[in-house]
């Protein structure tokens, strides 16, 4: 076996995504609409306040609001909502996915995804205010059979079943991986950072019984394996954007830090790592 695999395998049973996220019921039930996300954009899973799914129906559309908590001179803090996604469109639900959470999957642009990882790795708490416009979206059809390319890598990783739940062999995903870091003054922050896009999904496993992960192999070229095993031993979070059929265009992400995007002017002005 393949050295760098090796690392891999031991490795990642270690990795930790953040949180922890509710677990499937065995008897839950999907909705059976699946739209795929518009151009541009990524169907991000998110396992939610069972509360915030309730009224929500694959087509509508939802402003995604984040709280967030300011510490105070005197060791309180204050609390306070932000948008973190002003639209985004919902492409499949489950209500009763856990005993006390649901399971959505939005379409959020490549950046809103990054923002979204790191809230469920923080364990924010997320508001889905379900607006009037719905959306027009095209049915999600069912993707085409994974084709093993010669020369790349078929890596088994483990993730949260979050992010397993709504994937199938033949999806396309950019992988977000969530990883503390330094802040200015010593304190420390998450960033997130899309590691790979457009990668192919070769396989899915739900987890069984009392298993807390499931798994998902990924087809990768050996140089992306390596960095792939680099976020595993470092116990990165991992977080699955699925791509609408047919799009294969890739751009620069900028990382992503909370603070960056709703912090002080200090902060948001802050040099970019």
């Amino acid at each position: 076996m393949d050295k760098t695999l090796r690392i891999v395998a031991t490795l990642a049973l270690a990795a930790a995504v953040g949180g922890c996220r509710a677990k499937p019921l065995a008897d839950a039930e999907q909705s059976g609409a699946a739209f795929a996300p518009p151009a541009g954009k990524r169907a991000f899973s998110l396992a939610i306040d069972k509360s915030q799914v309730q009224f929500l129906a694959p087509g509508d559309a939802a402003e995604v609001l984040i709280m967030l908590e300011t510490p105070r001179a005197d060791g309180s803090s204050d609390a306070r909502s932000e948008v973190l996604a002003a639209r985004a469109e919902v492409l499949r639900a489950d209500r009763g996915w856990g005993e006390n959470s649901g399971l959505v999957q939005l379409a959020l642009t490549p950046e809103e995804a990054q923002l979204a990882a790191l809230a469920a790795d923080r364990e924010d708490r997320i508001f889905l205010n379900k607006t009037a416009d719905a959306a027009k979206l095209e049915a999600m059809p069912a993707p085409p059979k994974p084709s093993f390319q010669t020369g790349k890598r078929g890596l088994a990783v483990l993730v949260y079943p979050d992010q397993q739940t709504f994937l199938e062999p033949g999806d396309r995903v950019d992988v977000i991986a969530t990883r503390q870091g330094a802040k200015a003054a010593g304190k420390a922050e998450l960033t997130a950072t899309t590691l790979f896009q457009d990668v192919p999904v070769l396989g899915v496993r739900a987890a069984e019984g009392n298993e807390e992960w499931s798994t998902v192999q990924l087809m990768l070229t050996p140089d992306e394996v390596k960095v792939m095993a680099r976020a595993v031993a470092a116990e990165d979070g991992l977080f699955l954007s699925a791509r609408g059929p047919g799009d294969r265009t890739t751009r620069p992400v900028e990382p992503s830090k909370m603070s960056r995007r709703f912090g002080t002017v200090a902060e948001r002005a802050s040099p970019k790592s």
